[in-house]
């Protein structure tokens, strides 16, 4: 079915939606739908395996832990973490290096002279983390910026975009951080599938989710809604993960925004999020992927939710993924 939308914007909390051209909207649930590809955690990225980036060492994974368990224990965010692995990767491919430019040190090259701390201060992984951590939070709306412009804000180095590179290999060594009581590890990830199975949610799950998501089609948009009469944008997603058996710990779209992984364009998966509408607070609009090209969407206000198709650049959307971190698992009732 083709609906053509009035031109304009509607604001609606958590989900303003500019309006589009001509989409195809589908209205009922897509039967025999292909699923495969679903969502593993991590970005099929293959460390160590046809790139000329790095193989990660030993020190390097131990390095990469450290930077990853500071910002989790001072509440940064996934997205937050990605910028300091991929500054450090960048700065020193992930070594604690007793040298650089001019009295560049550590694994973020901070300079003694500038402020950051002693050189013995500046060599302590620990606290060039959190340095670097301190650095990202003064930066306002970092959590909008594209990951290379927050870690420029902090580092100010002659080289803005050379972070850029490294972006995708970040993600991948975030997502593939398992905390356990012991603390945060590193796993390698598998050469043949791009994925760990310490990086959930599961492909069955995730095409949980999904399915049930798309059930909906056809239901009101009702902000604040989270189902089952009514959705707005991220209470279907909520909605949709309860009815797999997982509570989200995040509700919003901007919420969702800050603990999702980043996810390249063109390499989304059924079950990651699109998120558009970017403004201060983060995005106002949240999508689910069905699959690359094809988003389940709570609209707005008068229209119901749907399948449509989707169009990153026109749009300027960007992509994210779930980790399991941000899953709780609802106790089975007795």
């Amino acid at each position: 079915m083709r609906r053509l939308l009035m031109l304009g914007a509607m604001a609606v909390a958590g989900c303003l939606m500019a309006a589009y051209a001509v989409v195809n909207t589908v209205t009922a649930p897509l039967q025999g739908m292909d699923l495969k590809g679903v969502a593993c955690a991590a970005l099929k990225y293959k460390l160590g395996k046809g790139l000329k980036l790095f193989q990660m060492t030993s020190d390097m994974k131990q390095n990469a832990e450290t930077i990853i368990s500071v910002g989790a224990s001072m509440g940064i965010s996934q997205r937050g973490q990605v910028v300091a692995i991929a500054t450090a990767m960048q700065e020193s491919g992930l070594k604690n290096i007793d040298y650089g430019d001019r009295d560049s040190l550590g694994l973020f090259q901070q300079r003694p002279s500038m402020g950051w701390g002693t050189p013995e201060q500046v060599t302590d992984p620990q606290y060039s983390a959190r340095k670097f951590y301190n650095g990202l939070q003064k930066v306002h709306g970092w959590e909008s910026m594209p990951i290379t412009d927050a870690a420029q804000a902090v580092q100010r180095s002659a080289f803005p975009t050379a972070y850029a590179k490294h972006e995708q290999a970040a993600s991948q060594i975030v997502a593939s951080a398992h905390a356990e009581s012991t603390g945060t590890s590193v796993q390698q990830i598998n050469s043949s599938s791009g994925c760990t199975p310490t990086t959930t949610p599961a492909s069955a799950q995730t095409r949980g989710y999904v399915s049930r998501a798309m059930t909906q089609i056809g239901k009101p948009y009702v902000w604040g809604g989270t189902g089952p009469d009514g959705f707005d944008c991220s209470g279907l997603i909520v909605w949709a993960w309860r009815q797999e058996g997982y509570q989200l710990k995040v509700r919003t779209s901007q919420q969702m925004h800050k603990v999702a992984v980043p996810i390249p364009q063109g390499q989304e998966k059924s079950g990651d999020l699109i998120f558009t509408r970017m403004a201060a607070g983060g995005p106002e609009h949240v999508l689910i992927v069905v699959k690359p090209g094809l988003a389940l969407e709570a609209p707005r206000t008068g229209l119901d939710v749907r399948v449509r198709k989707y169009d990153p650049a026109a749009e300027e959307m960007t992509f994210g993924r779930i980790p399991q971190s941000q899953l709780t698992e609802i106790p089975a009732q007795v």
